[in-house]
């Protein structure tokens, strides 16, 4: 493969990467919202339903993130060995930062629908 090429494969999978953390910020926005505004008031059943829909939504969109971030490190890295003055700057520790932060998000946003039911339960 080209110079061209990889650069292509780069653009894309950085663009793919960063739709599925939008689509992650939107889900746990979304579900931030649910909890702030009628955390309180859900029944026992429906928060689990409504965090079990959120736990699944968030680790497909941190798998599918994380792993377009990947395939554009690894496409960045083909890349270099060939054209080692490219501006590329794809890195997999930046990716697994991401990772790292998204998971931390849900099980922030968890702990959130948590304290609100637990405060308004008292």
């Amino acid at each position: 493969m080209g110079e061209y090429e990889y650069a292509d494969l780069i653009a894309t999978y950085s663009a793919n990467a960063g739709s599925f953390f939008a689509i992650y910020v939107t889900v746990v926005t979304g579900y931030l919202i649910t909890a702030f505004v009628a955390g309180a008031r859900l029944t026992r059943t429906q928060v689990l339903i409504l965090s079990f829909g959120f736990i699944v939504s968030t680790f497909i969109a941190i798998w599918a993130a994380y792993g377009a971030g990947m395939t554009q490190v690894y496409y960045t890295e083909k890349l270099l060995g060939i054209e080692p003055g490219s501006p590329q700057i794809g890195r997999a520790w930046v990716m697994l930062l991401m990772g790292v932060l998204m998971f931390g998000g849900t099980a922030a946003s968890l702990f959130f629908m948590w304290n609100v039911r637990r405060r308004n339960a008292s």
